[in-house]
């Protein structure tokens, strides 16, 4: 883990890099000059002047950093209080040193607009090349005056998917391949210009100087043993064998209710297509996989679902539901003593969207005891006989051993709140802080967390 709390007198010029140049992108107006950051009370600022620097063109000075470490896949947080006035645009990004622009991406955590004191946005950008270029951004507000005091802005980015969080509220998700994700490690940039595309220019509103002030970086790298593990579900598409549905058990289908379609895929060419049997009773019908599993393995399972409105399940009653059980036998019936958990998550239901494919996903542990994991898919009609079908595409179940420190979400970072978990959970005897799973809440518990939290899991 990174951390930088800007304790000293002094910007620390062999982890930061202080700028010395005239910031020419987007139509700028700024030069940025080491004379505009300076640390004060553990807060690194960032000041803009309008002090004229005409041997390069710029009507005003202002302070840019860059952290000479690059870091790959994880969690960067930034705790920042942004500046009040016309034509000011704050920003916290993350930019790679070895990559030209835009082919190593560019990941903005947070972008602020002097006039704007309740709007912050985030983007990503990508591309081969200038002319390739990319972006996608949303704003966020919640309320909050974002200049009126400090606040949390952060990123988690892995393979395939970028997270942004403004004071821990989850305000922006992108996956691939809808965007293209960089994998290019990169460095973090802290700068405050001035004019340009996005904020306009000041004004004679314009109040300066002006501060953006910095309480505190943070990095958490994901390492090696938090890579996202591949799904195991085969044929998640339902397009194995022209629609035949090998992979998967079909139950329940009486009147081919519970068959692959090509009309409706998200990906590829197919999709599973859900309906009710009709049957003048209550009626439950779906599809299902089987996994090996072991006590305490942290799992995820993630489906794609959608109704169409010519053939809408809206106001019928009907739902389509997520299911994960857990059997101490393997090939066990539902309903038997080998049964020892299940979990549901309702994917579409009376009152969901039409025409739009919405995400789910179903996460915890698996039990004492458990063997094998069945990742159900389900539709239930009830004895009304209502029509309306569900159709569900891009399935996926991962399942890895839980790492004894890593007890809170965001999983895959290592931070205070597992070891707040952690404390909570031992002193209250709550299971997940038994880490020997002995029954007993003793030292032997803190010295296999603490040092899985010091060192990572291997």
């Amino acid at each position: 883990m990174f951390q930088e709390n800007f304790d000293g007198g002094a910007v620390d010029q062999g982890v930061w890099q202080i700028a010395n140049w005239a910031g020419s992108n987007n139509n700028e107006s700024q030069y940025y000059h080491p004379n505009q950051v300076g640390v004060a009370g553990g807060v690194l600022k960032l000041r803009a002047d309008r002090d004229p620097n005409w041997s390069f063109g710029r009507e005003y000075n202002s302070g840019l950093i860059r952290s000479w470490q690059e870091w790959g896949y994880g969690r960067v947080e930034v705790r920042a209080k942004v500046p009040f006035g016309q034509g000011f645009w704050p920003a916290i990004w993350l930019l790679p040193r070895s990559a030209t622009w835009p082919a190593g991406g560019e990941i903005d955590i947070m972008e602020a607009r002097g006039d704007l004191p309740w709007r912050i946005s985030s983007a990503l950008h990508w591309g081969w090349d200038p002319g390739s270029h990319q972006y996608v951004s949303q704003a966020y507000e919640s309320g909050a005056n974002f200049q009126a005091g400090f606040h949390d802005y952060a990123v988690e980015w892995e393979v395939g998917t970028v997270r942004f969080y403004v004071d821990g509220v989850q305000h922006f998700t992108l996956y691939e391949p809808a965007v293209g994700i960089p994998a290019t490690p990169k460095s973090i940039v802290l700068n405050l210009a001035v004019g340009g595309d996005y904020s306009g220019y000041p004004d004679w509103t314009t109040p300066f100087p002006a501060t953006f002030e910095i309480d505190h970086v943070r990095v958490w790298e994901r390492p090696a043993w938090v890579e996202p593990p591949v799904s195991l579900v085969q044929d998640p598409g339902f397009e194995d064998g022209g629609g035949a549905l090998d992979a998967w058990t079909v139950f329940g289908s009486t009147i081919g209710n519970v068959s692959s379609d090509w009309g409706t895929p998200r990906d590829g060419e197919r999709s599973l297509k859900m309906y009710g049997q009709f049957s003048g009773a209550a009626n439950v019908s779906g599809a299902f996989q089987n996994f090996l599993v072991t006590t305490g393995d942290r799992f995820a399972a993630g489906v794609h679902a959608l109704t169409r409105s010519e053939d809408s399940i809206v106001n019928t009653g009907n739902e389509a539901i997520l299911k994960v059980e857990f059997y101490s036998q393997a090939g066990a019936a539902y309903g038997s003593p080998f049964l020892i958990e299940e979990l549901t998550h309702v994917i579409a239901d009376t009152g969901m969207e039409e025409d739009t494919w919405l995400e789910s996903e179903l996460t915890g542990i698996a039990p004492d005891g458990a063997v094998e994991a069945r990742l159900v898919l389900l539709f239930s009609q009830p004895a009304s006989n209502p029509g309306g079908a569900v159709f569900v595409d891009s399935v996926t179940f991962t399942a890895r051993q839980l790492c004894p420190a890593d007890l809170a979400e965001p999983f895959g970072v290592l931070d205070l709140a597992d070891i707040n978990l952690f404390i909570l959970a031992f002193l209250s005897r709550d299971p997940i802080a038994d880490l020997d799973g002995n029954g007993v809440y003793d030292l032997t518990d803190i010295t296999l967390f603490t040092p899985a939290f010091v060192d990572g899991c291997p």
